[in-house]
């Protein structure tokens, strides 16, 4: 299994786009989590030889935070597989803990006020 330090420095541009564009602060306040606590959900995935990902998994004990992190995994663009010896690809299994803290009723409040405006900016 490839190392998670190992795949971060490899796929982080991708999974940082993919997170940035996710849910997981707004269902976390719904869920009325603790402001300021990590949270982690756990993930696990295969890289194939052509770099898609399939058996997308995740394990949360909250249901909604489990199917968030699959939509994020689905968000991921094509990775690029491990070249084994000889220049061959090899599909990789991987494991990898999404982790992000819940945001303060400040941030939140930030936070929307600044997708609304680029909204309205989009619209204009």
């Amino acid at each position: 299994m490839l190392s998670f330090y190992r795949f971060r420095a490899i796929h982080n541009i991708s999974l940082n786009k993919s997170l940035k564009n996710s849910n997981l602060q707004e269902i976390a306040f719904q869920l009325g989590l603790e402001s300021g606590s990590e949270q982690r959900i756990e993930t696990s995935f295969t890289i194939e030889k052509d770099g898609m990902l399939t058996n997308l998994e995740a394990f949360s004990e909250y249901p909604e935070l489990k199917e968030e992190a699959l939509k994020i995994l689905k968000k991921i663009e094509k990775l690029q597989p491990q070249e084994h010896s000889g220049g061959k690809f090899i599909t990789q299994e991987i494991s990898l803990p999404i982790k992000f803290k819940v945001e303060t009723e400040e941030s939140r409040l930030y936070r929307l006020r600044k997708d609304a405006r680029k909204k309205e900016l989009q619209e204009n």
